[in-house]
């Protein structure tokens, strides 16, 4: 089962498609250049609402992880991810005493969490800018995502389709090669799959 936040994101491609596609694709591959345009658009688009998708999901994951705990002390796998992707760790105390004098140096269990939720935050909306595979890595492994869960090809592809995204926000029309829109409304539907996949393995996490 899929989290709100895809269905938000899958509504948002269906209208997407519908605003900047063709509605029936020219079997020759040829088309006005406003479709090429429109077919660019489209693009960068679906890249800013599948990047917003990840970002939110990733919070809401590392979130109800850190409430959970503290209702019920459960712990979760996304829990102990947080933890241990933490770049930076505070050292511990050498004495009951030390630690009760500095609290700022040595802070507390729940201080700890509260930092690590903190510092994924920050850089989910501040750092991240993109979803190639070293921004899906930072956001994903933190949060329970393991290497061996995430599909090699469809990242791959995820990858190839984000730099081709790169090029239509930052390059002039006459340095690209014109979009099909039909192979890119099958690519952007290949990376929408991934996404769901990733969704629901984040809902167990």
């Amino acid at each position: 089962m899929v989290s709100s936040r895809f269905e938000e994101l899958e509504k948002r491609i269906v209208e997407l498609r519908q605003c900047f596609l063709p509605k029936e694709f020219d079997p020759t591959g040829l088309y006005e250049e406003t479709v090429y345009e429109h077919t660019r658009a489209f693009r960068v688009l679906a890249h800013a609402e599948f990047e917003s998708f990840i970002e939110d999901r990733v919070i809401e994951v590392v979130d109800e992880a850190v409430s959970n705990w503290k209702t019920d002390g459960s712990i979760s796998t996304s829990l102990l991810a947080i933890m241990a992707y933490r770049e930076s760790v505070p050292p511990m105390p050498g004495s009951l005493s030390e630690a009760a004098a500095k609290p700022d140096k040595y802070p507390k269990l729940e201080a700890r969490i509260d930092a690590a939720r903190t510092d994924l935050h920050r850089y989910v909306r501040n750092q991240n800018h993109g979803i190639k595979e070293k921004n899906l890595l930072r956001l994903l492994l933190p949060v329970g995502i393991q290497e061996a869960e995430i599909d090699s090809a469809w990242l791959s592809a995820t990858e190839t389709w984000a730099t081709a995204r790169g090029d239509a926000a930052h390059k002039g029309a006459k340095m690209q090669v014109r979009p099909d829109p039909q192979n890119e409304l099958k690519t952007v539907n290949l990376v929408l799959d991934g996404f769901r996949d990733l969704d629901e393995q984040m809902q167990s996490k």
